[in-house]
């Protein structure tokens, strides 16, 4: 079920850096088939996933995960 509230940029992150799926799951300790389901808005992260995720592509969590409707 998609997450409507909340919208991310992790596949526009990680593609700025040149990671693939595999990269960025190895990195943040999680499957590829996870970072699929975070970059469709499938899966909404758990905090520390999240906080894994911001670190590995080197951005703020506000800029990485938004609330839909939410001016920057």
């Amino acid at each position: 079920m998609p997450h409507d509230q909340v919208s991310n940029r992790v596949r526009e992150k990680r593609n700025n850096l040149g990671l693939t799926q595999d990269q960025l799951a190895k990195l943040v300790g999680i499957s590829r088939v996870s970072i699929v389901a975070i970059e469709t808005g499938r899966f909404q992260p758990t905090i520390e996933t999240a906080l894994r995720l911001s670190q590995a592509l080197e951005t703020g969590l506000d800029d990485l995960f938004q609330l839909r409707g939410e001016k920057k």
